[in-house]
């Protein structure tokens, strides 16, 4: 409301769930109730249970979603992956991410598709909250989305843009993409942008 988008603040898992199934083609998913932290007024209820029958989000052993919770690296990419319907199956070699642990299947399947990178110090770092930045770079990645910078460029007084956000940050053209609807030319990983 403030005008701002806060790329280097977290996402809750509410607002992580919403944003997977603002993407959904088809949203008639027919669910029931699935977590138990979860009221039906909530306003994130209805992407919960249908994301949770659809087998996107996973609650906790105790029938919990915590949707006020901030959502880590791991359980982002491990909705990301669910989302996209690929299977698990890759090698990745985070020395922070054991082949043990729950998140190697989705950490491993989403590096070796490019939608996510580890740090300089080969770390993934699997439970530090996610930026919403972090979140627009691989959402980008996984729907192979990028962003026109000589369009952006040109046309700032048109686009979508936030008060606390300038082209000097790391994830400003993957927002831009993810905040501005536009149509385009081009195949994945390069895009021209057109009809905006």
């Amino acid at each position: 409301p403030d005008g701002t988008f806060r790329a280097d603040g977290n996402m809750t898992r509410a607002e992580a769930a919403q944003m997977f199934f603002n993407l959904l083609n088809d949203q008639t998913v027919v669910s029931i109730a699935a977590f138990r932290d979860v009221k039906q007024e909530a306003w994130y209820a209805e992407a919960a249970s249908k994301l949770a029958e659809l087998g996107i989000i996973r609650g906790y052993e105790d029938g919990s979603f915590r949707g006020n919770q901030t959502i880590t690296r791991a359980e982002f990419t491990a909705m990301a992956v669910r989302f996209a319907k690929i299977d698990e199956s890759a090698d990745c070699s985070y020395s922070d991410v054991s082949k043990t642990g729950w998140q190697y299947p989705p950490v491993s399947t989403a590096a070796k598709y490019g939608w996510i990178q580890g740090y300089e110090d080969n770390t993934f770092r699997p439970n530090v909250r996610i930026t919403r930045g972090e979140v627009s770079t691989v959402v980008n990645r996984m729907l192979g989305r990028s962003a026109d910078k000589t369009y952006i460029g040109a046309h700032k007084k048109e686009l979508k843009s936030f008060g606390d956000l300038s082209e000097a940050h790391w994830a400003y053209f993957n927002i831009a993409e993810a905040v501005n609807a536009h149509g385009f030319r081009g195949s994945t990983g390069y895009e021209v942008w057109v009809n905006l």
